[in-house]
């Protein structure tokens, strides 16, 4: 049941923060970062597969205005966001917590034809996911390269498939320091945003990209190969 956690989500939302604009000069004062070493490096693990470019010099990285950037870093963990999002997504909701459980956020991205994912941090609460129709591997390099899962499709138990009907979309949990990080498809979204009841999944092969291009946020440039600081 680790995919529908409704009371942890739940109060995920306690937070909600307004979705604006960036101007050029915001564009000028954010620079965008190269990924990072991994947040558990897994000596026995399978060589990670080579780490995407980073963004063009002076865009939003993962579309965050530097407003927004510093509203995450706030919550005082390691923020972790796409490396790479297509210019056509751009954040439709941004939602934090610093809850007694623990802090914990969700962005969720659209882009013009509704299509959405969002990715969502737990510091506690979280699960193994429900078994889904299909599953593609995801190795992140920011994670060691370690094996997890993009889960989508119809859920296969009987009981998850009378209570949750149609199409699912989301990885398994990613491990690190402050907590778990995911990413998450339309259904879940929809749950949450009734604004957003229009989204759609989008393609797996998108998320497995995405996922695997997870960095860590950070409010300054870091330099390639730079360790963000492990414990």
């Amino acid at each position: 049941m680790g995919y529908w956690i409704r009371p942890r989500c739940l109060g995920l939302l306690l937070v909600a923060l307004a979705v604006g604009v960036g101007t050029s000069c915001d564009r000028d004062s954010q620079t965008a970062q190269s990924p990072t070493e991994p947040l558990n490096p897994d000596p026995s693990a399978s060589p990670a597969p080579p780490a995407p470019p980073p963004p063009p010099e002076g865009a939003f990285l993962a579309q965050l205005s530097p407003q927004q950037v510093s509203q995450l870093n706030s919550l005082g963990i390691d923020v972790v966001v796409p490396g790479v999002v297509p210019s056509s997504f751009t954040v439709a909701e941004m939602r934090i917590d610093q809850g007694e459980t623990g802090p914990g956020y969700l962005i969720v991205y659209r882009d013009a034809a509704a299509q959405c994912f969002a990715v969502e941090f737990a510091a506690e609460g979280i699960g193994d996911p429900s078994a889904t129709q299909n599953r593609l591997p995801v190795q992140p390099p920011l994670f060691g390269g370690q094996s997890y899962h993009l889960n989508y499709g119809e859920f296969t138990e009987p009981t998850m498939q009378a209570q949750f009907p149609g199409s699912n979309l989301y990885t398994d949990w990613l491990r690190g320091p402050s907590g778990a990080y995911r990413l998450i498809g339309a259904a879940y979204i929809k749950e949450l945003f009734p604004t957003l009841a229009s989204c759609t999944d989008i393609p797996p092969e998108m998320a497995v990209s995405l996922v695997e291009s997870f960095t860590v946020l950070t409010s300054e440039p870091m330099g390639d190969g730079e360790n963000f600081g492990l414990p």
